[in-house]
């Protein structure tokens, strides 16, 4: 815990100490903001037998919190609908699943920061809330609080929204010393009616500082360290993508995209719609990787314009970034890194992508006002 997001730390160990912990919080922000690490981290201090302010990380509840083993820890998170589409709270994972599910968890155990991702899964499914139902009212000897983690929790609403509706019966009549902690990347998306019945917990990107140290504990070419810090935005998740590649190898691809973006080369256009239209199917993943990295630099061109200072000025992009701007003067930033979105969105809306494409590279040439 220590290190990051100290401030909203200091918010609910406060809550804590004041013992005025509510039935439940929603922790939203940006991606990789360390929302999921520091809700495992407040379960850990509710829990703790030797309480300080981070909890001492040698009691046994300390251990089994750290580990996700604990009797007063629940974990919820987007599984795939069973094959078989029982409503059954009894089939929550196919047995294909279960190894893999078990393997996601045990690594999240040695990495806050991992995300859980179960392939096929796009939905909080009403059978883990059935699940959960049955289980929260029985009574418990265990000392400390028992906290329900539900993590991507955007995701309750999608389908029919029944998982969403069987929560808010339980966040209504909820049980005594028990917490919901529901996190989410997407707050717009969560029922207002649930949102309505937590304590929310705003979460900033993390800060430079903290990304800047997690890099150099990895790399030791201070110039590689600030091109990476440049591309992760505050965001751990994309930190971790990076550091899987060589400097040259994401220097060549942000190049490429950006004349893409500039050409008026049909060939080129042709190649890329049809080159990201399967990416977009084949590894969602590193389709939205390739865009983010396409958004930071448009932003860091933006603040190199503004004179306002940034990681990646420190970098070989620099230069590029200062023929982009000395070339096209008039060009809507903001404008620019909306219609990122806007492309990341229509994947989201099953949107005919070749489509979606052409007309993001449309968008983003009269944005640039390339005559």
């Amino acid at each position: 815990m220590r290190g990051f997001q100290d401030k909203v730390w200091d918010r609910l160990y406060r809550s804590h100490t004041l013992k005025n912990v509510p039935n439940a919080y929603i922790f939203s922000g940006p991606a990789g903001s360390g929302k999921e690490s520091l809700a495992i981290q407040f379960s850990k201090i509710l829990n703790c037998q030797n309480p300080n302010k981070f909890g001492c990380d040698n009691c046994s509840s300390c251990l089994r919190i750290l580990q996700l083993q604990h009797e007063n820890l629940k974990l919820i998170f987007p599984l795939p609908a069973p094959a078989n589409n029982s409503s059954s709270p009894g089939n929550l994972i196919d047995s294909k699943n279960i190894e893999l599910v078990t393997k996601l968890v045990a690594e999240k155990s040695k990495d806050s920061f991992f995300k859980i991702k179960v392939p096929g899964s796009n939905r909080i499914l009403i059978n883990s809330i059935r699940d959960l139902r049955k289980s929260i009212y029985l009574k418990s000897d265990n000392l400390g609080r028992r906290i329900i983690l539900i993590f991507d929790a955007h995701l309750l609403s999608m389908g029919q929204g029944e998982a969403a509706n069987a929560l808010l019966k339980l966040l209504e009549e909820p049980p005594k010393r028990t917490s919901f902690i529901l996190v989410t990347d997407q707050i717009n998306l969560v029922l207002s009616t649930i949102t309505s019945r937590c304590q929310s917990i705003s979460f900033p990107r993390l800060d430079d500082e903290f990304i800047f140290e997690w890099f150099s504990s990895k790399i030791s070419n201070i110039d590689e360290v600030n091109f990476f810090v440049g591309l992760s935005d505050g965001n751990i998740h994309m930190a971790k993508k990076l550091i899987l590649f060589q400097k040259q190898e994401l220097v060549d691809l942000i190049n490429d995209l950006i004349k893409v973006l500039l050409s008026k080369n049909s060939s080129m256009w042709r190649k890329f719609v049809q080159t990201y239209s399967k990416l977009s199917k084949d590894d969602l993943g590193m389709f939205l990787f390739h865009l983010t990295l396409l958004k930071i630099w448009f932003q860091s061109t933006n603040r190199l314009v503004i004179n306002i200072s940034h990681h990646l000025h420190k970098t070989q992009l620099k230069s590029g970034m200062e023929r982009f701007a000395n070339l096209y003067k008039n060009v809507d930033y903001l404008g620019i890194v909306s219609e990122v979105e806007e492309l990341k969105n229509a994947l989201t809306q099953n949107l005919f992508m070749p489509l979606s494409l052409t007309t993001f590279l449309l968008k983003i040439q009269r944005k640039i006002n390339i005559k």
